[in-house]
């Protein structure tokens, strides 16, 4: 289990002495000062997880010792322990930057798990600043390609509304391409250095979206064996991007929209509501005009969501934009690959001429496809109608015009073509490991195809 290093401050020296004796037997590791002297250095020096300070010390009083360290280090978490702290003060620790405000006497157990929620946020955090260090391009705004009249329209949109901290509804088919809107808002936002949590709302089973969302309390619900921190807290000072908003329950509905309208949110199983600054950024491929009529999605929420709306165009809508696409399309399967194919003219003509009823996804498969399957270091419109868009038969013409089925085909190859290693068929076809046996279990092929490669990734 990871240590969690506890900086405490207080001037109390019997309380100090039960405090820290009760953490340390608790499983974190303390260490205590009697003042603010020395703290800051201390901190710098020692990494903590989490500073609790006490309000009312000698010399320096613990609101200014606050100040400094969420200055110094924001990410940090402070949590404010005082007997003389009343509502007023606690408002202002919040102000400042505290991450929490209890006041004496805390009961041990509420203080724990304080402490372990905040240690969570952090570790959080500084997950999210690492991974954007290790991978370069994710300190760049993500690109949106094309040139055409729709996708300019797209990008200057996204350029007034992204400084606004207003909540953004993004609505288009599905393929289009709605979560990279949803992140070049965030990277142009005043919120781009702190966390963008993604969430699909249509993977998370419907019994456990408010334990997800908001979070829980130990001994909420059977299997609560500790603390959840929900994602909306984890997000907060950041964004939260809701995908798929139209499959959320209908009863979390009006927890997300206090969220909206008062910044609160209430764990699982607490007395307590948690105040968070979250910027909310939801997208949906439904009509939730028809959800509202339904009587499946609330009209208030909707408007709440829908402060600014951003519609996706289609890929058909853009024709002119599918060699952009293509190419960079090309130069991520030849990084998977090891090796560049190029097109033809005719070649890139044939795929301009195609509907994509799945859009820029459509239009992604079809590419790694060609990439993959194809010998040719050039791909001609021959080996396009070939093996790039199969062609449907006179007997057979709306089963493989389908997308469901010719993204089931495209799987079948790809395993024959790596021998049935999933790992190495997710990445060619650039999809996740999980979404590939999702995808598996839906086309009835979970027993199919299984080879030594399977035990292996079993066995890891």
């Amino acid at each position: 289990m990871k240590r969690i290093l506890v900086i405490f401050v207080d001037d109390d020296a019997v309380f100090r002495r039960v405090v820290d004796k009760e953490l340390c037997n608790a499983g974190f590791e303390v260490e205590s000062h009697a003042s603010a002297a020395g703290v800051l250095e201390r901190i710098a020096a020692w990494n903590p997880d989490v500073v609790i300070v006490d309000l009312k010390m000698p010399g320096e009083d613990g609101m200014t010792l606050l100040t400094k360290i969420v200055a110094a280090d924001p990410s940090l978490p402070v949590i404010v322990l005082t007997g003389h702290g009343a509502v007023p003060e606690a408002v202002e620790a919040m102000r400042r930057g505290g991450y929490d405000f209890l006041t004496k006497p805390v009961p041990l157990a509420k203080l724990e798990a304080t402490i372990r929620r905040a240690s969570e946020k952090a570790e959080l955090v500084h997950e999210n600043r690492r991974l954007r260090r290790a991978i370069d391009v994710t300190n760049l705004p993500p690109t949106l390609l094309g040139t055409s009249a729709p996708r300019r329209a797209l990008r200057d949109l996204i350029e007034r509304v992204a400084p606004t901290d207003a909540s953004v509804l993004i609505e288009g088919e599905s393929g289009t391409g709605k979560e990279l809107v949803a992140r070049s808002i965030h990277a142009l936002s005043a919120r781009s250095e702190e966390s963008l949590i993604v969430v699909n709302a249509a993977a998370i089973p419907s019994n456990l979206v408010e334990s997800e969302l908001f979070g829980h309390k130990r001994g909420a619900f059977t299997g609560a064996d500790k603390d959840k921190l929900g994602l909306f807290e984890a997000a907060s000072g950041g964004t939260i991007f809701l995908d798929e908003i139209g499959e959320l329950p209908i009863e979390i509905q009006a927890q997300l929209l206090r969220a909206l309208q008062f910044g609160e949110i209430r764990p699982v199983g607490s007395p307590k509501t948690i105040t968070v600054d979250v910027r909310v950024i939801a997208a949906t491929n439904r009509r939730l005009s028809e959800e509202i009529e339904a009587g499946r999605f609330r009209q208030d929420l909707y408007y709440r969501l829908a402060a600014v709306t951003i519609h996706v165009p289609p890929l058909r809508a853009c024709r002119e934009d599918i060699p952009d696409f293509v190419a960079d399309f090309v130069v991520k399967n030849a990084a998977k690959l090891h090796r560049q194919v190029t097109f033809t003219a005719a070649a890139m003509q044939e795929l301009q001429g195609l509907d994509y009823p799945g859009n820029v996804r459509e239009l992604e498969n079809i590419v790694s496809r060609l990439c993959i399957l194809s010998d040719e270091p050039t791909i001609s419109l021959e080996t396009v109608r070939a093996i790039g868009v199969p062609r449907p038969t006179s007997s057979d013409v709306n089963s493989t015009l389908r997308l469901d089925e010719l993204e089931k085909a495209t799987i079948i190859k790809a395993l024959e073509i790596f021998d049935g290693n999933k790992t190495k068929v997710a990445d060619a076809l650039g999809i996740a490991l999980k979404t590939l046996y999702n995808k598996l279990e839906r086309y009835d092929l979970k027993s199919a195809y299984v080879r030594k490669h399977d035990r292996d990734e079993d066995d890891a």
